[in-house]
């Protein structure tokens, strides 16, 4: 299959009071057009450095992330711009990233004003109606803020902001851990039919392997910044080869 992202050892160091934490350590995988690859490990294991890094939040202290054979670090001002389109993420607080003070339409169809898609508000407005619905939303909500809403609803649109722009590569980071069991089910339900129906490719990031396994065609366990085992999700659920692999799968109950 072709690939349509490449980290070749990624490495990533942030200093604190107690020393140098190496959060990505020389780190080296690829995922293919239109799988979901999924990345599971403990908190602290550098799974959401590494998503940051991916979506050029924030940047590599070494090593290289190729986007569709191109070196993101390379990006001049136009490219990051259409990289950014193309290339989304949904976090795992949607309160955190939804702003207070803007009603859900205009938080929907910021990213078409900032990518200059919509010849108008009208046109704007009618396609950010059109991910509503897509998304499962309630047809009042756009007029409602952010607080008004349950924490379902907000990743709701958290995920209809990153799709308006009808990306390529979608990160999920541990955008369901904050939920509750039903609705974790819900979002996670709409997220494996919207790759389906809009051709996605998906990194999907959790500490939660039940979680992951239901999404993921295949699976990179990360432990200290490097990812210790990768398999098809059938093959490393039935033949766990590392340690810390078995003791995940133990955890969950797998």
């Amino acid at each position: 299959m072709q690939k349509i992202l490449e980290c070749a050892d990624l490495c990533k160091t942030f200093s604190s009071k107690n020393g140098d934490i190496r959060a990505v350590d020389g780190l080296s995988f690829s995922v293919s057009k239109g799988e979901c690859y999924g990345l599971v490990g403990e908190s602290g294991s550098g799974k959401s450095t590494l998503g940051n890094l991916i979506c050029a939040l924030e940047n590599p202290d070494s090593g290289k992330i190729l986007f569709e054979g191109h070196d993101i670090s390379l990006f001049n001002k136009k490219q990051m711009l259409s990289f950014r389109k193309k290339m989304q993420i949904i976090f795992q607080d949607p309160y955190a990233t939804l702003n207070p003070k803007h009603r859900i339409g205009s938080i929907i169809e910021e990213g078409l004003k900032i990518h200059k898609i919509g010849r108008n508000h009208e046109e704007r407005k009618k396609l950010a109606n059109e991910m509503r619905m897509l998304t499962g939303l309630p047809y009042d909500i756009l007029e409602k803020y952010p607080s008004e809403l349950s924490g379902g609803q907000r990743q709701r649109v958290s995920i209809a902001s990153a799709m308006i722009l009808n990306p390529e590569f979608l990160i999920c980071d541990e955008c369901v851990s904050s939920l509750d069991v039903l609705i974790q089910a819900q979002i996670l339900n709409l997220l494996k039919a919207m790759q389906k129906s809009m051709k996605l490719t998906y990194l999907f990031i959790s500490h939660n392997l039940n979680v992951v396994s239901y999404m993921a065609d295949r699976i990179g366990v990360m432990y200290k910044g490097q990812i210790v085992e990768e398999k098809a999700t059938e093959e490393l659920l039935k033949n766990p080869e590392h340690e810390y692999t078995k003791k995940l799968l133990k955890a969950a109950g797998l």
